[in-house]
């Protein structure tokens, strides 16, 4: 979907979209959130979430210090606000948003008043941002 959330986003300057990380595939996606909402304190949330989308083949916690290094985050810091209440806390409450609109896996989207659980293609998506704007 990153290729796609992104042609939409260059197209549309006036679109508002928010992730919510939801980690879904296990341990290392759990660090991978945490990471990207860590990422947020040193102003590298979007870059270190485009690369952890591009990253191929199986996530370790190594990969995710890895990618996060590579986007000019200090890692070391990076570890400590991961650890950070607040971060948990925000993990936290993703969870609870996604119990609630009963998202069960990702990529989910909130397009207006709709839930779409999966992916979307770009028509689909352009179509139901027009529709929601319509009212």
């Amino acid at each position: 979907m990153q290729p796609t959330l992104h042609t939409v986003l260059k197209q549309d300057h006036e679109l508002r979209f928010v992730y919510k990380k939801f980690p879904v595939l296990g341990p290392a996606s759990v660090v991978a959130a945490r990471a990207a909402l860590a990422a947020k304190r040193q102003g590298k949330y979007e870059a270190f979430h485009t690369a952890m989308m591009a990253t191929k083949g199986q996530i370790t916690d190594d990969t995710v210090y890895k990618v996060a290094g590579s986007v000019g985050l200090d890692v070391g810091r990076l570890k400590q606000d991961m650890a950070a209440p607040e971060i948990q806390q925000e993990k936290k409450a993703n969870l609870a948003l996604a119990v609630a609109l009963n998202i069960r896996g990702t990529p989910g989207f909130i397009v207006g008043k709709k839930i779409v659980p999966g992916a979307l293609d770009l028509d689909r998506l352009v179509e139901m941002i027009a529709e929601a704007r319509k009212g």
